[in-house]
C-alpha cells in the first residue's frame, strides 16, 4: 500500500471513529430527551391518580374509565391524547376503556414501590407504561405509544448514518488529496534516488524549495550524493595514480629479472647487483601496495574511539624510530589527552617521523613536540618550498627534489586521512633557521570533573 493511501486510510479511520462517537452521543442524547418527555407526561398523570380522594366507584365512570373531572387528563394537550389506561381494583377486577386491549399486569414485587416505568407492547404497539399503586383505586397503569419517538429516532439514526458515511468518504478523499500534495516532494526525492540507482549518476541533485522537514531531507540527500561523488572521484584518482606509480617498480623489476634470465657470463658482482636491485624494487612495491590498500580501505576510520594519552602515543613512536633507524630524536611532550583510535594515531606519528628522518636525518636531531593536542615534528633538512606546502599531503605527490628519493608519496597523505577521520587538521610550516615543521592538531578532551 502506498504511503498516500495509508494516510488517506488513517484520516478516514480517524474521522470514522469521531463520527461514530459523535453520532452515538447525539443519538443517545436525543433518545434520552424524547423519552424523558414521555416519562414526564406519564408521571404527571400517575401523580394525579394518586391524589384522587373520592369513592373509586364514583371516580371510575360507567365506560370503565376514570372521569376527566378529577384532573386525570389535565395539563398535557392533544399531543398526549392517545393513552392506554388500566385500573386493577383491590378485588382483582380490571377496568379498561371499551375496546382497549389489556395492558400487561405488573409483578407485585415490581410495583411495591410508589411508581414504576417500563416498556411494553400492546396490540403490537411499542408503549411506555407507568404503574402506580393507589390506596383508593388499587393498581393504576397508564401507557403511551412510542411510535412517534421510535420513528423520530429511526430517522435520526438513518440521517446520522448517511451523513457520517458521506463525512468519512469526504475525509478519505481530502486525506488522499492532502497526502498527494504533501508527499509530492518525497515522490521527487524517491524519483531522484531511483534515477541515481539506475544510472549511477552521482552528479544529480534535487532542487530544494522549502525549509521544512522534506526540504532538510532533500538537502541531506544532496549532501550524501556530493560525498559519494567525491568518494568515487577519489577512488578513481587513487586507482589511476596507483597504476601510474606501480608501473615504474614493476618495469624495473621485470627488466632486472629478464637480464638475469638472458644474460650469460655475468660476474658474481653484477648478478648480486641485479638481485639487490630487484629486491629493492620488490620492497618498494610491497610498501606501495600496502599503503594503497590502507588508503583504499580507509581502515583508520574503523575501531572504537577511546580516551588516548597523545603524549604516550608519540613517546612510543619516538622509541621505535630510535631503535629502527639509530637516529637522534628529541621529545618535548606535555600531558595531552584526546578522543581517538590509538593504532591510527600511532601510524600517523610514525609517518611524520619517517618523513622527517628522510629529509633531515643528517642535518641535526629530529625535534618532536606535543602540547594541547598539537603534534609537531621538525627536521633540519632543506625545508619545503612554498609552492609545494599546499600539496605535500596529496596522494602520490612528490616535489621535484623528492622524485629521486625512495618512497611512495603516500606517507603524509595517510597522516591527513587519519587526522581527518579524527576531526583534526594537518599543517606544514617553515622552521626557524631552516628545515620544516610538519604535524597535526586534534581537539583536546575535557578534563574529568573533580570527584
Amino acid at each position: 500500500m502506498k504511503l498516500r493511501t495509508r494516510i488517506a486510510v488513517v484520516a478516514a479511520a480517524a474521522v470514522a471513529i469521531a463520527v461514530v462517537l459523535v453520532s452515538g452521543a447525539a443519538f443517545v442524547a436525543a433518545r434520552h430527551q424524547l423519552r424523558s418527555e414521555v416519562d414526564e407526561s406519564l408521571i404527571d398523570r400517575a401523580v394525579a391518580v394518586q391524589r384522587l380522594g373520592d369513592d373509586p366507584r364514583g371516580i371510575v365512570g360507567p365506560e370503565g374509565m376514570i372521569r376527566p373531572g378529577y384532573g386525570f387528563f389535565a395539563g398535557r394537550g392533544a399531543a398526549f391524547d392517545t393513552v392506554y389506561y388500566q385500573v386493577t381494583l383491590s378485588g382483582g377486577e380490571i377496568l379498561v376503556p371499551e375496546g382497549q386491549a389489556l395492558l400487561p399486569l405488573a409483578e407485585p414485587d415490581v410495583i411495591a414501590g410508589s411508581l414504576v416505568l417500563a416498556d411494553a407492547r400492546v396490540e403490537d404497539v411499542h408503549v411506555r407504561m407507568v404503574t402506580v399503586r393507589s390506596e383508593l383505586l388499587g393498581i393504576v397503569q397508564i401507557a403511551r405509544p412510542l411510535t412517534e419517538v421510535d420513528a423520530t429516532l429511526a430517522g435520526l439514526a438513518v440521517a446520522l448514518l448517511v451523513f457520517g458515511t458521506v463525512g468519512v468518504l469526504l475525509a478519505a478523499g481530502a486525506g488522499l488529496l492532502v497526502a498527494r500534495s504533501a508527499l509530492k516532494p518525497i515522490d521527487e526525492l524517491a524519483g531522484a534516488a531511483e534515477h541515481v540507482a539506475e544510472t549511477q549518476d552521482l552528479g544529480a541533485r534535487i532542487d530544494v524549495t522549502s525549509n521544512d522537514e522534506v526540504g532538510r531531507l532533500a538537502t541531506e540527500f544532496n549532501a550524501m550524493l556530493a560525498a559519494l561523488e567525491t568518494s568515487r572521484l577519489e577512488q578513481q584518482r587513487l586507482v589511476r595514480d596507483a597504476g601510474h606509480e606501480l608501473r615504474t617498480p614493476l618495469t624495473a623489476l621485470r627488466t632486472n629479472i629478464e637480464l638475469l634470465g638472458r644474460a650469460r657470463g655475468l660476474s658474481d658482482r653484477q648478478r648480486s647487483e641485479l638481485i639487490a636491485a630487484a629486491n629493492a624494487e620488490v620492497k618498494d612495491l610491497s610498501l606501495l601496495v600496502g599503503e594503497v590498500v590502507d588508503l583504499a580501505s580507509d581502515r583508520y576510520a574503523e575501531g572504537p574511539v577511546e580516551e588516548v594519552a597523545l603524549d604516550e602515543v608519540v613517546a612510543s613512536s619516538v622509541d621505535r624510530a630510535e631503535r629502527r633507524f639509530d637516529a637522534e630524536l628529541q621529545l618535548l611532550a606535555d600531558s595531552s589527552r584526546v578522543r581517538g583510535r590509538p593504532a591510527a594515531l600511532s601510524r600517523a606519528v610514525d609517518n611524520l617521523i619517517d618523513n622527517a628522518l628522510k629529509w633531515g636525518a643528517n642535518g641535526g636531531p629530529i625535534e618532536v613536540t606535543v602540547s594541547s593536542g598539537r603534534v609537531a615534528v621538525r627536521d633540519h633538512g632543506p625545508g619545503i618550498d612554498a609552492d609545494d606546502q599546499d600539496q605535500v599531503f596529496d596522494r602520490f605527490y612528490r616535489s621535484a627534489s623528492a622524485r629521486s628519493m625512495p618512497g611512495s608519496g603516500l606517507g603524509l597523505s595517510i597522516v591527513k586521512q587519519v587526522i581527518d577521520a579524527h576531526g583534526g587538521s594537518v599543517f606544514v610550516e617553515d622552521a626557524p633557521g631552516g628545515g620544516a615543521i610538519v604535524g597535526f592538531e586534534l581537539v583536546v578532551s575535557e578534563p574529568p570533573a573533580p570527584a
